[in-house]
């Protein structure tokens, strides 16, 4: 195969979408600035063609397929100031399958790549638990979901390819020793680095298989395992004693003093210790999850799950990535708790409203923070939200406008108006009658809720609708009416298999 062939196979992700971007100045920042969308539609030859010649916009792949598997993810360290090179060190000390790209705004990509698809849920663990241990946690990691919602036009998110520009590229990537790649040389490192369905499964990040602290923290097995930065130690050892209270409270002060000689080099003196012990008798503290060492290699979704972790009860869930639909209204998909959940804008502006929502789908109410914090929350997730357009047929007003064309026509119909009371629409001079109720419990049995009743209406009304009160068996009953869709008469053409073979 050439090199081409070897990319396009190599980066191959959702075949109906895919993404773009322009570089079109610098932040404030020092940072690209660049326009960058979803484009539904198939990745063709052309575009992988003009990516590697580096003609703009770049490409990008989503990695998440339809059924939602992928056969690469990537670590994005988005922070153009790191060193590359030390990075890479970091891998290969750690004996991580991961290869190091330069991305477009001087970051980090670690691609992880597998010899075939696997599901997105074990790319992303394994993805996960290599950031936490590397000490990015609080870095992207593609694909940004386990599954996408497909029947509700959602596409996931793209992540920019390396190498645009083919080997004049400022997007390389680098060997085990940290010298720059030629494409054919990052292809070829690829193959040599690919992983089984088995060996994801199997491999084990360093920090996850010690025994001490196994029912805790797993950022804090991590850095016992590694060491705690200079400059971290107080908290550090301050999260210690959190974990060692809830392990043995009657013995907890001498545990955390064993601890301090055994796991900080070098140990905290008496006078640090003896603060940190009074601090924790005062009351019973959360971890410090927000802030260093332990924000860098958080990983809440595991943490959850252990005997002595942070509480499921009273974390936040995390969050993952926002996409917006840009329809009429807006339909969104964020990421909760690894769960892909559709909701309108009330729903993301509403904390109760979203407590619903996540109730509904994921059987989870996430506690209420305050209002401030809430919205801030919200307007990150704005800040980096990924926009779908969508064509007309896409929308939320063309599946409203299919939805009532299927009501009108695909269902069993009234033979006379009187069945119109068994929720049946009927069909008289070109104009098909139904009651509202009838049509807003079609579109509920569909999952369609983006509209309200005033809306419906008015979207009834935008697309020639009439209403009227009619008398139907003694009885007086609103009806709405739309003019009657065409149905098909003529048959479809058959192959006649009269005579032939059959199977």
């Amino acid at each position: 195969m050439s090199n081409l062939e070897r990319f396009i196979e190599r980066f191959s992700g959702l075949q109906r979408a895919y993404g773009t971007t322009t570089i079109t100045g610098l932040r404030d920042d020092g940072k690209n600035q660049v326009n960058s969308f979803v484009q539904r539609g198939e990745p063709t030859v052309d575009l992988w063609e003009k990516h590697l010649g580096g003609e703009e916009p770049s490409l990008g792949i989503i990695p998440i397929t339809d059924d939602n598997t992928c056969r690469w993810g990537c670590i994005d360290i988005d922070d153009f100031t790191i060193n590359l090179k030390s990075v890479n060190a970091k891998l290969q000390e750690r004996k991580f399958p991961l290869i190091l790209c330069r991305s477009k705004s001087g970051g980090a990509h670690l691609f992880l790549f597998t010899k075939e698809y696997i599901p997105a849920a074990l790319m992303r663990l394994r993805l996960t638990e290599m950031a936490a241990s590397l000490g990015y946690a609080s870095h992207e990691v593609f694909p940004k979901q386990t599954q996408i919602l497909t029947e509700r036009g959602d596409t996931g998110n793209f992540l920019n390819l390396p190498y645009f520009g083919g080997d004049k590229t400022t997007r390389y990537s680098l060997d085990e020793e940290g010298n720059v790649n030629t494409l054919e040389q990052f292809l070829k490192l690829a193959d040599s680095k690919e992983l089984t369905e088995k060996e994801a499964s199997d491999f084990k990040v360093v920090g996850e298989t010690i025994p001490a602290l196994k029912e805790g923290p797993p950022c804090l097995q991590y850095l016992i395992s590694q060491g705690f930065p200079q400059g971290t130690r107080n908290n550090g050892l301050f999260n210690l004693g959190i974990y060692t209270k809830l392990l043995d409270s009657d013995n907890w002060e001498s545990l955390l003093e064993e601890y301090n000689r055994e796991y900080l080099s070098p140990p905290l003196g008496s006078s640090e210790v003896l603060t940190i012990l009074k601090q924790l008798r005062t009351k019973d503290y959360h971890y410090k999850c927000n802030d260093q060492p332990i924000a860098a290699h958080c990983n809440s979704g595991v943490c959850k799950t252990r005997k002595f972790g942070i509480s499921p009860l009273t974390a936040m869930p995390s969050f993952g990535s926002l996409t917006k639909q840009n329809s009429n209204p807006p339909v969104w998909f964020l990421d909760v708790e690894n769960n892909r959940l559709e909701m309108s804008t009330e729903d993301l502006q509403n904390q109760t409203r979203f407590q619903r929502v996540c109730m509904e789908t994921i059987d989870k109410m996430p506690p209420k923070m305050s209002e401030r914090a809430w919205q801030g929350v919200i307007q990150n997730l704005l800040d980096n939200v990924t926009i779908i357009e969508v064509p007309q047929d896409a929308s939320v007003e063309g599946q409203f406008q299919d939805l009532l064309e299927s009501f009108c026509t695909d269902r069993a119909q009234a033979q006379t108006k009187e069945e119109i009371l068994l929720g049946k629409p009927f069909t008289e001079n070109n104009q098909t009658f139904f009651r509202l109720s009838d049509l807003e419990a079609y579109l509920q049995r569909h999952n369609f809720r983006y509209f309200s009743r005033p809306k419906i209406t008015a979207r009834l009304r935008d697309l020639g609708a009439d209403h009227s009160g009619q008398n139907i068996k003694g009885r007086f009953v609103n009806l709405w009416s739309v003019p009657s869709f065409n149905t098909q008469t003529d048959p479809f053409n058959l192959p006649d298999f009269s005579g032939g073979d059959t199977i």
